[in-house]
């Protein structure tokens, strides 16, 4: 990545808007260029400054202009240009071009795109609807958690996972669909409460879902202690059978050999004759040969 391309990014960079291979390749290069990470600093600088501001809006003008703004957007045909170039081409004209209002006008884009795209979210509960998102997360002392929220600025909240507002908020980081990261650390934090009905359905809708090899591995990983109980051995059998990653699949077969039971018999059956996983197909074999079962299925 040039210095060029890596001041284009620190913005998006800092809003947490960079997929993963962007996002390391920036700090590999920041790790490098002394230059570029005083510019990020700079820029981390003037966004805290916006974000110690107290700005308040007008609910009600809030919402009228969203709803415009929702109307406006729905009436755009294929062939005109997205509100995105044309926002960019008014910031190239009409904002000055001085080098210290770049990050405040990546960030006025960035805010118009948040709540453009979120008009009709809804938030947790006791949260005003669309106006919040987790933007971060990380362990805090004593077993709970410390949350970032996006709003119409930044805000951090603080408090035990067990919390009703935490945990909602968590439960819905866990879907975030453009932070794989996110919902990995999510879920890293709520496997060790996956007693709670809600939160194994987060963790075995992420093993049966996710895109993302990672997310399914932190999933399943919370979900081992419980792999006795029939739901999730059925989600077992189907990532068994279908998963695309061979570490998810491993602990799969792993998880469902260690309690043999009668119906994972047909699923080894099945898979071993189009199991190119030395591991896994040995495993099987094993699993079968214990239990005097046919090798083939009839």
């Amino acid at each position: 990545m040039t210095c060029a391309e890596a001041t284009r990014n620190i913005p998006l960079y800092l809003y947490q808007e960079l997929d993963f291979p962007c996002e390391e390749r920036l700090e590999t290069h920041l790790d490098q260029c002394p230059p570029c990470r005083e510019e990020l600093e700079k820029q981390r600088a003037v966004l805290r400054a916006v974000e110690s501001r107290q700005w308040p809006v007008d609910p009600q003008l809030l919402d009228a202009c969203r709803r415009e703004l929702h109307s406006r957007a729905a009436s755009v045909t294929a062939e005109r240009r997205s509100l995105r170039f044309r926002l960019l081409d008014w910031a190239r004209s009409g904002l000055p071009v001085m080098w210290t209002w770049r990050p405040l006008a990546a960030m006025a884009l960035l805010a118009v795109g948040f709540f453009g795209g979120r008009l009709f979210d809804r938030a947790a509960p006791g949260f005003e609807p669309a106006l919040l998102r987790v933007r971060d997360l990380s362990p805090s002392p004593g077993g709970g958690v410390r949350l970032v929220l996006e709003e119409v600025r930044l805000r951090t909240l603080t408090g035990p996972v067990d919390d009703d507002k935490i945990k909602s908020m968590l439960l819905t980081a866990a879907n975030d669909p453009a932070n794989p990261g996110l919902r990995a650390r999510t879920l890293d934090i709520l496997k060790d409460r996956c007693r709670q009905k809600d939160v194994r359905h987060a963790l075995l809708h992420a093993l049966r879902e996710d895109p993302n090899p990672g997310v399914r591995l932190k999933a399943i990983e919370g979900l081992k202690p419980f792999a006795r109980e029939p739901e999730i051995r059925s989600v077992l059998s189907q990532v068994l059978l279908a998963d695309d990653n061979p570490g998810v699949r491993t602990m799969a077969v792993d998880m469902l050999v260690e309690d043999m039971q009668t119906e994972v018999i047909g699923t080894l059956q099945e898979l071993i004759p189009r199991e190119n996983n030395p591991y896994i197909r040995q495993k099987s074999l094993n699993a079968l040969r214990e239990v005097n079962a046919s090798l083939e299925t009839f």
